[in-house]
């Protein structure tokens, strides 16, 4: 991550970035735990009235009522709690100044370049897709996905079996459509890998890349919410392990080799060795 001067006032609201089940809730906490330390947060979503229906969403984890999340498309902008809510967002510039952080799953499409451009910062985390996949595997198999997005899939390995090719492919699209345009939009880069592997020195960089001035005490307090063990307790439906290089457990050999020839030339784009 290239280095920034320390800012007097934070370059928000952060656009982050992630295809699914690729670190996004990892990368959604960490920037709102270093906007809270900082006493930055805001958002939309958390002062809407729709608040007041969170107990009717059985199965809902609390925290996806206090994502602020956006779907960009050609037909327009939305924000989103989870895919139960979508509503269109007419003033996107209010929108925005309501929130310190928002988080898409959205692909590139030809609306992205005039939406992202009003982001003063726009991070995407990227993670291995086999074990992005994994991760979707066993999420499928949660009471939250049988509720809202049920899938004929009776185990993780019938998941891998049914959905191996399109879900890398789309990764393929997703993960090498930013990168392209990683310059055009200025979209800074993070690698789950990394940021697992030592998660202060991750911390550091966000925070100094947003312009939060946090010290070394904040950014271990902020370390320790994040840590596996706590995320699984207060989520247990979407945080599992959070490890790396776990799909060589699920995936056989003929799984393996036909993923690598799908994804191989955008991994080795993104950094990995394959």
């Amino acid at each position: 991550m290239a280095a920034n001067a320390v800012l007097t006032v934070p370059a928000t609201p952060v656009l982050h970035v992630s295809y699914v089940k690729s670190g996004s809730f990892l990368l959604w906490k960490t920037f709102d735990l270093l906007f809270r330390r900082a006493g930055q947060k805001r958002s939309f979503v958390q002062q809407h009235t729709i608040q007041g229906q969170r107990s009717a969403w059985p199965e809902f984890s609390i925290e996806q009522f206090d994502i602020d999340q956006i779907l960009v498309q050609d037909d327009g902008v939305h924000w989103q709690i989870e895919t139960q809510h979508i509503e269109r967002i007419d003033d996107l510039p209010a929108y925005l100044a309501a929130c310190s952080h928002v988080w898409t799953h959205s692909f590139l499409c030809e609306r992205s370049w005039e939406v992202y451009p009003q982001f003063p910062r726009v991070c995407y985390i990227v993670r291995d897709p086999r074990d992005a996949l994994v991760s979707m595997a066993h999420f499928v198999q949660t009471p939250f996905m049988r509720r809202y997005h049920p899938h004929p899939a009776r185990s993780p390995a019938d998941y891998v079996a049914m959905e191996l090719v399109p879900f890398l492919e789309d990764w393929c699209r997703h993960a090498g459509d930013h990168l392209r345009a990683k310059r055009a939009l200025d979209i800074e880069f993070v690698r789950y890998e990394e940021m697992v592997a030592d998660l202060p020195a991750t911390l550091r960089r966000l925070a100094r890349w947003v312009g939060l001035g946090l010290d070394d005490a904040d950014i271990l307090a902020v370390a320790g919410e994040l840590s596996v063990d706590r995320m699984q307790q207060q989520n247990p439906q979407h945080v599992r392990r959070g490890g790396s290089g776990g799909f060589a457990r699920l995936l056989n050999a003929e799984q393996q080799q036909r993923a690598l020839a799908i994804c191989a030339p955008v991994l080795r784009a993104h950094g990995y060795e394959v």
